[in-house]
């Protein structure tokens, strides 16, 4: 992750079952982040979602899916310069779904 001060927040939104090649897209994401020396991220599926990578996208509980559209999002926080790096790769992979840049201030950032 960033080191504390001024970075950018990247957040994606895209359907879980999406793939890249062999692997899900969510991994192929963490992997080339990492890759792109963010060492920081966070994968979190969500329970609802509508108009990034389908109408709507439902689960009703943890593994049980509604409908083929599983909504998820990744996070990353990192510096600008490394951002700027990254996002063109990740247009190339992402073929539905939406990233947003955000400005972030990392106040805290202690690993064990």
């Amino acid at each position: 992750m960033g080191s504390e001060g001024k970075n950018q927040l990247l957040r994606i939104y895209l359907n879980e079952t999406r793939r890249y090649g062999d692997k899900l897209l969510y991994d192929a994401i963490v992997e080339t982040a990492y890759q792109h020396g963010l060492a920081g991220s966070m994968v979190f599926r969500g329970i609802e979602g509508s108009g990034f990578c389908c109408k709507v996208c439902r689960t009703q509980a943890p593994g049980l899916t509604l409908s083929k559209c599983q909504p998820m999002v990744i996070e990353f926080i990192g510096a600008e310069e490394k951002m700027k790096v990254l996002i063109p790769r990740l247009k190339e992979m992402i073929t539905a779904g939406a990233m947003v840049v955000l400005d972030a201030e990392i106040v805290h950032n202690v690993c064990e």
